[in-house]
């Protein structure tokens, strides 16, 4: 039966820290104390020589913090620019105790101020147990750790850490591995806590920008100045848990949940090169993002993304996506809102969408015969030369002579191509030509990344915003801005110093 590591008290001198390290490391060291080396014995050696450094990475750390909470500057930042939540008054304070959990599962007790908003009610009653009082309203808080970013009982990066191990494993479960690589034996339960946490202030970190966006408070950007833009979006498909609200309660106390799947709604905007390709580079914005909120939300959120890049200045704008009519009835208005001119703009539909419902077409005109297949795969050729319009005469002519298989199909099909087609969604020799790409792999990629690897499995139900945030998050990461999204999640609510 495995027992749980106890918890390793800090050590505050450095020299005591490093002769522990001395003292577990160097017998390590001696190749005579083993007769018969072999890798699994060497590789039982590299686990102890790497929790040792571990630890003493945990014992250094924990100078810095306990250092750090009585540095007077450090108090007098805190004070300045750790407010709380807006709208209370923290009339009360005390000093309290915080253990902190840190790299090599070192924990140091730091003693530090603690501030208290709370209204009482006049007259004497029962006190309410701890659990009871309801959600929390940011009642509480420490000055000095909300500014140096300890919160759930870690520190910045442990915070980080666990928050991306979460993120990028399939699993809560899975993630634990990821977390013992720094020496922390963590439950799932809490490596949940911490992420969920992280994930949601992220949440708010956009909800601001956006909220800043709206009010002019930021400009537009230029990095898109003179260049080809591509905009795609599409959406996928996650398992929303939705608590009951009546009906008989089980033993546990709880009436279950129901269970119902939502569409969540993914967005990329990125460069193009001379061929057609993405860029990918640190001077050219690579934006993903996605929301379970709905088409009204989604469109904010992409609105925000292109107002701040500064759309309108690009060369040119690539929309590119599936057939489905929220794309097309919502997008193209939005570019023009935001300044680009319809010529500025290229409508094109996913080439391979298109050749999907061709080859429904094919069957609703022959069944499912070797002829079908045949007509399909000609007419995909065709269409990709640029014979769109071809292709609606010969399918009109046997929709008037009324030789197909299906003819509501064929009809509905005829429609499809029709209706895309005098858009000029479908001119993709045209496409081709000026280098531009005829397919949208790009969020299609994004999508089984951030939805069907993580959020989307047999027995997965999520909460709402708990989706919201592990989405949003883990586009963060597929976009290779993780550290950025970190850095900003660690500093929400943090006013700027004044200036001197």
């Amino acid at each position: 039966m495995e027992t749980t590591p106890q918890p390793i008290p800090a050590i505050l001198d450095l020299e005591q820290a490093i002769d522990k390290f001395r003292q577990t490391v160097k017998p390590l060291l001696d190749p005579t104390q083993e007769e018969d080396w072999d890798a699994t014995k060497l590789k039982a050696k590299e686990w102890t020589i790497l929790h040792a450094g571990l630890q003493l990475v945990g014992h250094c750390i924990a100078i810095l913090i306990s250092q750090l909470v009585l540095a007077e500057s450090v108090k007098l930042a805190a004070s300045l620019r750790a407010q709380g939540a807006s709208g209370l008054n923290y009339v009360n304070q005390a000093f309290k105790e915080v253990t902190i959990t840190l790299v090599g599962g070192v924990q140091v007790q730091v003693m530090t101020l603690y501030k208290l908003s709370r209204n009482r009610k006049k007259g004497r009653g029962r006190r309410r147990k701890r659990g009871k009082r309801g959600k929390s309203r940011g009642q509480g808080f420490y000055p000095v750790l909300v500014l140096l970013g300890i919160s759930e009982g870690v520190s910045p990066l442990v915070r980080c850490v666990v928050a991306q191990a979460a993120t990028q494993a399939v699993s809560f479960e899975q993630a634990r591995p990821w977390v013992a690589w720094l020496g922390l034996d963590f439950s799932t339960r809490r490596i949940r806590r911490i992420s969920v946490a992280f994930c949601r202030v992220g949440l708010q970190v956009r909800a601001r920008r956006m909220a800043r966006l709206a009010a002019g408070e930021l400009s537009p950007g230029d990095s898109l100045l003179g260049k080809r833009v591509a905009v795609s979006v599409d959406g996928g498909r996650i398992n929303i848990r939705e608590p009951k609200t009546r009906g008989r309660k089980r033993k546990s106390g709880r009436r279950g949940y129901d269970t119902n799947w939502r569409e969540p709604k993914l967005l990329t905007i990125y460069v193009l090169d001379e061929e057609g390709r993405k860029v990918v580079s640190t001077e050219v914005p690579l934006v993903q993002d996605g929301t379970l909120m709905g088409l009204e939300e989604f469109l904010a959120l992409l609105r925000s993304y292109l107002q701040e890049l500064g759309i309108a200045q690009a060369e040119a704008v690539i929309l590119i996506g599936d057939g489905a009519p929220w794309i097309w009835n919502n997008v193209p208005p939005l570019l023009e809102e935001l300044g680009c001119r319809p010529e500025q703009i290229t409508q094109i539909l996913d080439f391979y969408h298109a050749s999907e419902h061709l080859h429904k077409l094919a069957e609703a005109l022959f069944g499912t015969t070797s002829q079908a297949k045949g007509w399909a795969r000609k007419w995909s050729r065709r269409l990709k030369r640029g014979s769109a319009r071809s292709l609606l005469v010969e399918v009109s002519h046997y929709l008037t002579r009324k030789d197909c298989k299906d003819i509501k199909e064929t009809q509905k099909k005829h429609d499809y191509f029709h209706r895309h087609q005098e858009k000029g969604r479908l001119d993709y020799a045209r496409f081709k030509a000026h280098q531009l790409p005829i397919g949208s792999g790009v969020v299609e990629s994004l999508i089984r990344q951030v939805v069907n690897l993580r959020l989307k499995s047999s027995g997965k139900f999520w909460l709402l915003e708990t989706a919201e945030a592990f989405l949003h998050a883990r586009c963060q990461w597929a976009a290779h801005l993780w550290s950025r999204f970190c850095d900003a999640v660690l500093t929400f609510g943090l006013a700027h110093l004044p200036a001197i």
